[in-house]
């Protein structure tokens, strides 16, 4: 089986609730297997959003906080799959005592001692300890496997006493504890250890990088890269959190072209608003001049539509105009050798093998820097159409509503019946 797999790296709510409707559906008709999110959000709404509409948390980076996985009972023990090579923490929040918290750090202080601390729940969105009450603490060597998933079983014995094992050994069991009415379950890494869920496996899940990070697209990436035996046979996807419009009829056969041409690094949709998808459409005759002039961008890069807010609310008006009809490019590919923005792509998962990609600049890298070295050419796809909102300079001054609302509309005529229009949920 090759899967294919769709990464965005999300989410800002207003612009992504659209594309939500166009994977979901193109997930239930079987073209995309996974979607992986990536949280890299700016905000805590949109970060509040994504946990909410999205699924398990698969991976989190070692500076990401506590995330819900699951909770313990009497009747049922939670157990998780955790790949991780030190610092494991497990936040035990009581259902019956509302100011309690408990938190099991395994394999602390480089995969040596273990520590089990009573914390205040407020706690549990920061990394900082200093005089938390210490209940247990042990030396615990080599507690956690960095060669493969560490089991995970917290359990509550008859009188409420929580039991904690991993990979079959018994780590501890507090009596002083008494968790008879069950308990929520938090977990994190912590101290430069990445954590890994390798049980959660929803089609839809959750991929969180460490926060406040400039350029932080790297940390996908080097995930992939570092797991090349596991993705090597897929095909993957990656589109930006504001693609309004997706030509699901044509996803497959862009899917199918992109398998059947290894020879290109990437492979981009023809997309709207995308300065040298502007240019090579309005070369072919697909955008009259009465839209504007696209001119091909210096080097791939920038150029007057990038910049501008108008003449992106031109092309994007014309486009709703002709109801969301193909712009062809001159051929039904192209070539294209210089830099592209890389609103929605693919790759082959055997070429991870050269996207272990540092801190900076991921536009440039996958579309000038490996494909120059490798000396591969990239291609543009005519007949799959995708619809980019904004660049970011093009937002300056300039409010999307409208536009969003004209998406939404198409969504749902291109999707929906009318009898079947889902509400696009707010934020709260």
């Amino acid at each position: 089986m090759t899967p294919v797999i769709l990464v965005t790296f999300a989410g800002r709510q207003t612009r992504m609730e659209i594309l939500t409707q166009y994977i979901r559906r193109a997930l239930d008709l079987g073209i995309i297997d996974e979607w992986h999110i990536w949280d890299f959000t700016r905000s805590a709404d949109d970060h509040a959003w994504v946990t909410r509409e999205f699924g398990p948390a698969r991976y989190m980076g070692s500076k990401v906080a506590y995330q819900s996985a699951g909770t313990v009972s009497p009747s049922a023990s939670f157990r998780t799959s955790a790949r991780i090579r030190h610092d494991l923490h497990i936040a035990v929040i009581p259902n019956d005592r509302p100011h309690d918290c408990y938190e099991i750090a395994v394999g602390g202080w480089k995969n040596t001692h273990s520590v089990l601390r009573k914390i205040g729940r407020d706690q549990l969105s920061h990394f900082d300890r200093g005089n938390e009450q210490t209940l247990w603490s042990q030396p615990t060597p080599g507690i956690l496997s960095p060669g493969r998933p560490n089991d995970v079983t917290l359990s509550v014995d008859a009188a409420g006493a929580p039991i904690l094992r991993i990979n079959d050994v018994t780590v501890g069991t507090w009596p002083e504890i008494n968790l008879s009415a069950g308990a929520t379950v938090q977990i994190r890494g912590g101290w430069g250890a990445d954590l890994e869920l390798c049980d959660v496996d929803a089609r839809t899940r959750r991929y969180i990088g460490n926060p406040n990070e400039q350029l932080p697209y790297y940390q996908a990436y080097d995930y992939y890269a570092k797991r090349f035996e596991d993705f090597e046979d897929a095909v993957f996807l990656k589109c930006d959190d504001d693609i309004v419009y997706v030509d699901i009829d044509k996803l497959d056969g862009y899917i199918q072209f992109r398998r059947a041409n290894p020879h290109y690094f990437i492979v981009s949709a023809n997309v709207v608003n995308n300065g040298v998808c502007a240019y090579l459409q309005q070369a072919a005759g697909s955008i009259p001049a009465s839209v504007g002039e696209f001119e091909h961008p210096p080097g791939g890069f920038g150029g007057t539509l990038w910049e501008s807010a108008e003449r992106a609310a031109k092309l994007h008006g014309y486009f709703l105009g002709e109801d969301g009809r193909t712009l062809p490019l001159p051929q039904p590919s192209v070539d294209w050798t210089e830099r592209q923005s890389i609103n929605f792509i693919a790759w082959l998962g055997r070429d991870l093998l050269h996207m272990a990609l540092p801190q900076g600049d991921d536009e440039h890298a996958l579309t000038i820097g490996v494909p120059t070295f490798l000396g591969r050419p990239s291609a543009i796809y005519s007949d799959f159409t995708v619809s980019h909102l904004s660049f970011g300079p093009q937002e300056r001054g300039w409010d999307p509503t409208p536009l969003i609302k004209a998406y939404e509309a198409l969504m749902r005529s291109r999707l929906f019946p009318e009898t079947e229009k889902p509400a696009l949920r707010a934020a709260g």
